[in-house]
């Protein structure tokens, strides 16, 4: 699921890959910002079937913290 994530964080920001892991902040280190976050959660919904609302995705920090979602909501 990991290299999943990557590739679609990759489609918003210009970001290297194989610099990104799950303790990699959204915002912080990958540089993503509010747009980028909610574009990251409609893609996140399509792909996973989850529902992702908006007032949830400002609460998830790292990339790691993005996947516990997913996991915990499928």
């Amino acid at each position: 699921m990991l290299e999943n994530i990557i590739e679609i964080i990759c489609n918003y920001v210009d970001a290297d890959p194989a610099s990104i892991t799950d303790e990699s902040a959204l915002r912080k280190d990958i540089g993503m910002s509010s747009l980028d976050m909610i574009n990251l959660a409609v893609e996140v919904e399509d792909q996973y079937s989850i529902s992702l609302p908006n007032s949830e995705v400002i609460n998830i920090n790292t990339v790691g913290e993005l996947i516990e979602y997913i996991k915990n909501h499928q």
